[in-house]
């Protein structure tokens, strides 16, 4: 019966995608509380129960409570721990934090609403946007992840993994904060802020710095061992101001700056002497209406800056008095319109649009060929000279994107079926019209049946078009990917205190977009076909007021034909995740133990499974004043962070630990 049940959800959302029917809009964080409060529904966090806007997909929400009491020290590692959800650094370039949903790199990150996603700057996979990028997790409300297909304000036909959601917090009552914390290899960190409000003006500052030191780690070999140039030093700043115009509208303005140097490392055996440096500057304006109703409106204006410097700071001049020999820097412009329109009682039809312009350019790039001197062979890749030394992208373009999409929610008194229709193009590429689909089924108030259907219609990046340098190059006759992504699951609540969500996906992609060593450079091609398949499980249980547990298994797995070419690389994901967490909380103490390991990885790309136990101690002293304690990898695990031909080449940190005392006065 259940069987039967879920299948009818999913066959009535492949009849949605086709008919123009829908659940109601999806407001950005600034629509009111009670618009929200009528689209809420069950879902969990990566450590309790919490409450999640209403969608028919699998769902995990992290709130600014857990990500105190875990004291993550970034949104990349407070997401890390969610089921269904990895973070690696990038296979090409180590200084990214790429992270996966259901196995995929194609995954759309917003902040407030607003796309992040960059048309330039990573080159790794298919990922568009490095997870460094975000706010301090200081400033952060919430975090929302959705698994699969979303309409609306998430539109993703180009993102089929999934949407992350990064709400940031708006000023209240007056309040500053500080956290300082050192720990071993010359681990450092310090984040303030100041919020307050007054005569309908809020505010809210957030900023600091962290450094770890040179990354240890255990090899496969169980040697005790330090990765060569993998310093990391993070600045970041974040701002919000909002204005209450009336009881409906407001505006609401943002700035967010990351910066970030690090050594580069590619392996292991080959750890090079490069550094990477890159910064972001984001600044958006919003204009909300509609915000005390059931159907909220915005448009927001905004503007990323994107830059990054690969140089070599020994062996040459110093950095400060030379170009950088490797700088690529991106301007992206957008506009995005929303709105919605309550038909009837049971009947939302809600409409927006998107406009974004990208343009990428290279400053005049420092040639090294004499030192080292020309000719050198380039370590790991034979018969390859060291005739220019430049990292650059050599390329200037710039192309513009624009969708338009119509979503309608409809309500048959237990099902919810939700259509979207959309039509997109971008520059170089014919218009191309996407839809998606879906339905959830309510027998009662503790169950929830749900499935999807989505288009998948995924273009080039322009990197992936133009990139072109000794070592990387585009391929400008690339074609779009296309495919379809199934989903569908079922949410239950047995009591008050146990929880669980049950979800499985298929898809298929034509034509993938893969990089491929050719022999000379790294080249991206379309290739046959991409499969992936997999499904999760999660449960939560509240033992007490004090206690809470939660337990999450995802099976995820990808098939990629090659064509006629050997593999370039494996599936960063492993075949069977499991996670687990579990908290104690009372007046004085937040304790947190967190699991994550990894089984059925590739023998031949890994040296075997990991097994990894992260312990978060916290104790509050006074109303002011409190303390951590973090350790990771408690029992120092070796395990590898990225799969390599040469057997434990790209090793993950070992055993690091960061104490830390917090200061908070209102």
């Amino acid at each position: 019966m259940l069987s039967r049940k879920l299948a009818a959800a999913v066959l009535l959302s492949c009849f949605t995608a086709a008919s123009s029917v829908s659940a109601e809009h999806i407001p950005v964080e600034t629509a009111a509380a009670n618009a929200r409060a009528a689209m809420k529904a069950d879902a969990h966090s990566a450590s309790a129960q919490t409450a999640m806007l209403q969608t028919p997909a699998s769902t995990t929400v992290i709130t600014a409570e857990e990500m105190e009491d875990n004291h993550y020290e970034t949104v990349a590692e407070a997401i890390s721990y969610a089921p269904g959800v990895t973070v690696t650094p990038g296979s090409f370039n180590t200084g990214h934090q790429v992270v996966r949903i259901d196995g995929d790199d194609r995954v759309a990150v917003f902040i407030d609403g607003r796309r992040q996603n960059l048309d330039s700057g990573l080159t790794d996979g298919r990922a568009s946007y490095d997870l460094d990028m975000t706010p301090p997790v200081m400033a952060v409300d919430r975090i929302e992840i959705l698994h699969g297909a979303v309409g609306d304000s998430f539109l993703n036909y180009d993102a089929p993994g999934g949407v992350i959601n990064i709400i940031t917090k708006k000023g209240g009552k007056h309040n500053f904060k500080f956290e300082g914390a050192r720990g071993p290899y010359d681990a450092s960190r310090w984040e303030t802020q100041l919020e307050g409000s007054g005569k309908g003006w809020s505010w809210i500052g957030t900023g600091g710095r962290s450094n770890l030191g040179k990354l240890r780690y255990k090899s496969a070999d169980g040697g005790k061992e330090t990765m060569p140039n993998s310093r990391v030093n993070r600045r970041e700043m974040f701002y919000r101001i909002d204005r209450q115009l009336t009881k409906n509208s407001s505006l609401n303005f943002t700035y967010n700056h990351f910066s970030n140097d690090r050594g580069l490392w590619y392996s292991r055996q080959n750890p090079t002497d490069y550094n990477y440096e890159k910064m972001a500057n984001h600044l958006a304006l919003t204009y909300n209406y509609k915000e005390n109703t059931d159907t909220p409106g915005y448009i927001s204006l905004y503007h990323y800056y994107n830059q990054g410097d690969t140089y070599r700071p020994t062996g040459t001049k110093d950095q400060e008095d030379l170009l950088s020999y490797g700088r690529w820097k991106s301007h992206t412009n957008g506009l995005d319109w929303r709105d919605a329109w309550k038909i009837s009682k049971d009947h939302v039809i809600s409409a927006g649009f998107t406009w974004r312009r990208t343009s990428i350019k290279n400053d005049t790039n420092y040639n090294v060929a004499e030192n080292p001197p020309a000719g050198t062979i380039v370590p790991g890749y034979p018969g390859v000279t060291d005739s220019n030394r430049s990292f650059g992208k050599n390329y200037e373009k710039s192309r513009s994107s624009v969708t338009a999409f119509v979503k309608s929610t409809r309500r048959f008194h237990k099902f919810i079926l939700t259509g979207t229709s959309a039509i997109t193009h971008t520059g170089g590429f014919s218009s191309h019209y996407v839809s998606a689909g879906s339905a959830e089924y309510r027998p009662d108030s503790k169950t929830a049946f749900y499935g999807s259907l989505q288009n998948i219609y995924a273009v080039p990046s322009l990197d992936e078009l133009y990139y072109n340098n000794q070592r990387i190059r585009g391929n400008s006759g690339l074609e779009p990917e296309k495919g379809w992504k199934l989903s569908g699951g079922i949410r239950h609540q047995f009591n008050k205190k146990i929880f669980a969500d049950l979800s499985g996906f298929m898809s298929y992609t034509k034509n993938p977009i893969l990089w491929n060593y050719d022999g000379a450079a790294w080249r991206p091609e379309n290739y046959e076909g991409l499969h992936q398949q997999g499904l999760q499980l999660s449960v939560t249980d509240t033992f007490s007021p004090k206690y809470n547990a939660t337990l999450s298994y995802t099976y995820t797995n990808s098939n990629t034909d090659w064509g006629d070419k050997d593999p370039a690389c494996t599936d960063l994901v492993a075949r069977h995740q499991v996670k687990a967490a579990l908290h104690y909380k009372d007046s004085r103490w937040s304790n947190n133990i967190l699991l994550t390991s990894g089984f059925g990885r590739d023998s031949n790309w890994y040296s075997g499974n990991y097994f990894v136990v992260d312990v978060n101690l916290g104790y509050r002293f006074s109303k002011h004043w409190s303390s951590y304690l973090k350790i990771h990898n408690l029992f120092n695990d070796s395990y590898e962070a990225l799969g390599s031909h040469t057997i434990g080449d790209c090793p993950a940190y070992g055993r690091t630990a960061l104490f830390g005392v917090v200061y908070s006065y209102r």
